[in-house]
């Protein structure tokens, strides 16, 4: 479970604690939250925090879309993003769309009609502004509201409470830096889809997929994983893809072996083929060109080997910390390591694995160390052999990587490898002199820079997709 960088979480055992019972039957299924280790170092305040949050869910008569609208300004506002991504499906239940999820994240203004909002979602939405901005609610807002809730006085005194109480909520988590989400960039909504691509010689496996939409006319970018992650790996970038002007819609997938993929054994996976399902996805979904695929690591080979093989299917191409080829010995060192995972499991891969991608002098945060190691142990050991196969033996060159014309960008982590990754992508560039390839380094990062340098790697992105 992700932990504050402030205070660790406490989490008596079930029937060890009267108080945490009674929170875990409010939760249900989802049991302890973060949140709730946190206040349990302060166990009469963790119940009365659980008595008043259960009844400001659950037990008020505000219409759910308005309770969770006025929740997710709050949010907003406060960048508390532990808070918006546990609410914004709460929202969509609630009858919440896409488009007005968006009019309540962007907190540089607020709607000056109804356009998307209904009146009264419109009249909660000034009224929680106006309670998180500047406290002091102004007569003309409460009154706003207040007739729109039909002059119903019970309702108004709720909706007053939603919003002081979540603003209490959204302080306490950044204060105390909750489930290590303090810096981060409160999520952009877009439609979300997940999809399931059958393999063509085995229907019964398949290559998982989620799609991001923010316009039916908006290009698409793919993008492909390092070994042992899985769509998770993006999921920091995500909130400055889907930011405004909101350029691109976005395609992940998890590889063979990994994440939520359902995959054969055989044939052996290799890059090539890896590539080729890049493009079994996009002909699934429609999608007949992409503006870019971008890979890092074994998906920055994959992103090299789709341009070569389906140039006309991408006008550009981002490799990110990767290889034309196998290095010599690394044949030997994947073999290493799939014995390691065998003897240690793949929590003892992950403890040799997550240095050696974010070497010292890497910014990567505790909580984001903790997501790199839940990538790693949620591959399975067959997964592992499955996608390591694919760097054991490939060569780029060989498969006509110099004649691909497709626009390039190489990138790498400053510290990757102690500087060699950018030094062999350098030398990349220079021997592929007659395509239009660039390079740029990421400082201060390592293998994995939309990880640990999530900021630097957009704007390199960037700057080579607008």
């Amino acid at each position: 479970m992700p932990t504050s960088r402030v205070v660790p979480g406490r989490y008596p055992a079930p029937g060890s604690s009267q108080i945490a019972d009674a929170i875990r039957e409010r939760r249900g299924a989802r049991g302890l939250t973060p949140l709730d280790g946190t206040l349990l170092h302060v166990p009469p305040v963790a119940q009365g925090w659980n008595s008043l949050l259960g009844a400001i869910r659950t037990k008020g008569s505000l219409p759910g879309d308005v309770r969770e609208l006025m929740i997710l300004r709050v949010a907003a506002h406060n960048h508390a993003a532990f808070e918006w991504i546990h609410h914004e499906h709460v929202g969509r239940d609630a009858g919440l769309t896409t488009a007005q999820l968006l009019t309540v994240r962007d907190t540089s203004s607020l709607p000056t009609d109804t356009g998307v909002l209904s009146a009264l979602q419109l009249s909660a939405l000034t009224f929680a502004h106006e309670s998180t901005t500047v406290v002091k609610v102004s007569k003309v807002t409460t009154e706003a509201l207040k007739t729109e809730l039909q002059n119903n006085e019970d309702l108004l005194v709720e909706a007053a409470a939603v919003v002081a109480t979540y603003n209490m909520v959204s302080r306490f988590l950044m204060s105390l830096d909750v489930a290590g989400m303090s810096d981060e960039v409160v999520p952009w909504p877009a439609d979300v889809q997940e999809h399931k691509v059958s393999l063509p010689d085995s229907p019964e496996h398949y290559i998982y997929a989620q799609s991001y939409t923010v316009s039916p006319n908006a290009p698409w970018l793919v993008f492909c994983n390092s070994l042992l992650t899985d769509t998770t790996t993006w999921s920091f970038l995500l909130a400055y893809i889907l930011a405004p002007p909101r350029s691109f819609n976005i395609l992940l997938h998890d590889q063979r072996g990994h994440g939520k993929s359902k995959s054969p054994s055989s044939p052996p996976c290799t890059i090539p083929l890896l590539a080729q399902d890049v493009a079994l996805v996009l002909k699934a979904l429609s999608i007949p060109k992409v503006h870019a695929v971008v890979g890092v690591s074994q998906g920055g080979a994959v992103a090299l080997s789709f341009g070569t093989q389906f140039p006309a299917l991408t006008d550009n191409v981002v490799a990110c910390d990767t290889s034309p080829k196998t290095p010599a010995g690394n044949k030997e060192a994947w073999e290493s390591r799939i014995a390691v995972a065998k003897e240690k499991g793949m929590h003892g891969l992950a403890d040799i694995t997550a240095p050696r991608w974010f070497p010292d002098g890497s910014p990567l945060t505790k909580p984001r160390r903790e997501a790199v190691d839940a990538m790693i142990e949620n591959t399975s050991i067959e997964g592992f052999a499955i996608g390591a196969n694919a760097l054991m033996e490939y060569d780029l060159y060989e498969d006509g990587l110099e004649a691909c014309q497709v626009r390039t960008l190489l990138v790498a982590g400053e510290l990757d490898g102690g500087g060699n990754v950018a030094m062999g992508l350098r030398a990349l560039k220079e021997r592929w002199s007659a395509g239009k390839v660039d390079f740029q380094a990421v400082s201060r990062s390592g293998h994995l820079p939309m990880i640990d340098a999530t900021e630097k790697f957009w704007e390199v992105l960037r700057g080579f997709l607008v």
